[in-house]
């Protein structure tokens, strides 16, 4: 009895320590962790399965090399943060334990972001490391995600200073058309209202823009009935930037008030058309969309005595932002507006997509 007592306890240690492993290895399965540890005194690396899963390395009986051009952590290493494996090390002299974040490029040219920290698991009678266990996370979406609310931010206010902006011209242009600070409420309020319905559509599609059609029915859809038969729309499916969304939203409710006021849609028997087709592009002319709004049946209208707030509207944030060609003629029968858009503004960026998948997958 008494010589097996050792024995006994021995083997209760050694399940103790096993049952003290599994714990730790699924805490560090838990926490999405994984390890790998680096002998100073031999110049190695004792890698785990996960671990050069990771990094994407296949190294035989998971060892590797410290230093030299055979280093396989170092060459790992994204180059721009290569500098950051010699502090590494430099902390280890005089610290314990610290964290670390850094990319790693894998052999398949990925990118992929790690965070966690180095703890210095033994040391030599004069302080110096022997071995280092390194402790690691792949962060890789979080900081995907914290780039793309970076970018929402610097878009929301690129947007916010773009917005203030045509605020700012709507108010002042309509100020001074404005005979009674009744008639500036009334008018700045129903612009306004036009330019939110716009902002409204680019929010339901996160910012990306809107389809043609949408922005018009619900910039039209104020003046008259779902199922009125005074508007008709035509048109292939196409899709536009936040920039032509804004723009062509501010553009259709002015066409729309001035049908409301004096053209088309002052009287029963008045229609308003819009149509939309993609002109191909040809010879040095480049593609186009082609957007037609034209007015039959109402009141017999001329060529206005003097310039309103449409004709700011059409020349200055329509015509002159989007690069486009506008042709207006006051015919006797019914304002006839025509718009051409380049579907790819100055900076070779594509504003007009013709399909939906395009769209969709645009920056």
């Amino acid at each position: 009895m008494t010589a097996a007592a050792p024995n006994e306890a021995l083997q209760r240690k050694t399940e103790e320590l096993a049952r003290s492993e599994e714990r730790y290895r699924y805490a560090l399965m838990a926490g999405r962790l994984v390890h790998w540890e680096t002998d100073l005194t031999t110049g190695t690396r004792i890698w785990r399965e996960d671990s050069m899963a990771l990094f994407g390395l296949k190294l035989e009986n998971g060892i590797g090399r410290l230093g030299g051009n055979d280093d396989e952590f170092r060459q790992a290493v994204h180059p721009d943060d290569r500098h950051l494996v010699t502090k590494v090390y430099e902390l280890a002299q005089t610290q314990d334990w610290f964290p670390v974040e850094y990319r790693i490029v894998r052999p398949d040219g990925s990118i992929r972001w790690l965070s966690g920290g180095g703890q210095v698991a033994s040391r030599a009678p004069d302080g110096k490391p022997q071995r280092l266990v390194h402790v690691v996370t792949d962060i890789t979406e979080r900081k995907n995600a914290e780039e793309h609310v970076q970018a929402l931010l610097r878009e929301l206010t690129h947007r916010g200073k773009n917005l203030l902006a045509v605020i700012q011209a709507i108010a002042s242009q309509t100020g001074r058309r404005s005979d009674t600070i009744e008639e500036f409420q009334e008018s700045f309020s129903r612009r306004l209202q036009g330019l939110a319905a716009s902002h409204d559509l680019l929010v339901t599609q996160n910012w990306k823009g809107a389809s043609l059609g949408d922005l018009l029915r619900d910039q039209l859809g104020v003046f008259a009935s779902a199922d009125s038969s005074a508007i008709a729309l035509s048109g292939p499916e196409v899709f536009l930037n936040p920039q032509t969304t804004e723009s062509l939203g501010l553009a259709m409710h002015e066409l729309a008030t001035n049908a409301v006021k004096h053209g088309a849609l002052s009287t029963p028997d008045g229609k308003v058309s819009v149509s939309w087709a993609i002109e191909p592009a040809a010879g040095a002319s480049p593609e186009r969309l082609n957007l037609v709004w034209l007015e039959r049946g109402g009141p017999a209208i001329s060529q206005p005595s003097r310039n309103g707030f449409g004709h700011v509207v059409f020349e200055r944030i329509v015509a002159r932002s989007l690069n486009a060609e506008l042709k207006m003629a006051f015919d006797p029968e019914g304002l006839n507006w025509r718009l051409s858009i380049p579907t790819v503004n100055q900076m070779n960026r594509r504003t007009i997509f013709k399909d939906r998948a395009s769209w969709e997958e645009a920056e």
